[in-house]
């Protein structure tokens, strides 16, 4: 790839002028997509092994195949005693719900960038982004 198409692929990790949602990657730039990933912070993780605070939401990465779907890992709360951290993508389901929800038990691997975290209301889980 050359210097504008690597910029272009940057841009769309860091959702510079593109919207991060679900991109269907072609299978050959996949591992290019995976090393932009750890070059611009974002580290193979867990949802569970990934340390944040209630009110903070970290941008993440899941990639499958060769679609990669864009998120956040945060606390949903659901009552004061009752929250779940989990990574929820963007992409919505026919139910209204986010499409690849993964919880702290997931192994699958989540590519987070804990220096990208920033605040939210975590009253308001559904409208955080």
């Amino acid at each position: 790839m050359d210097a504008q198409q690597l910029a272009a692929l940057d841009d769309l990790i860091l959702g510079r002028g593109v919207k991060r949602g679900r991109h269907e990657l072609a299978p050959e730039v996949i591992p290019l997509f995976r090393e932009r990933l750890a070059a611009l912070g974002f580290e193979e993780t867990t949802v569970g092994a990934v340390e944040i605070e209630i009110g903070t939401r970290v941008p993440s990465w899941v990639v499958r195949g060769n679609v990669a779907d864009f998120g956040m890992i945060f606390w949903e709360i659901f009552t004061e005693k009752k929250r779940r951290k989990l990574f929820a993508s963007t992409v919505r389901n026919a139910k209204g719900d986010w499409d690849i929800q993964l919880n702290p038990q997931s192994t699958e691997p989540v590519y987070a960038n804990r220096s990208l975290a920033e605040s939210y209301d975590a009253s308001r889980p559904v409208g955080i982004w």
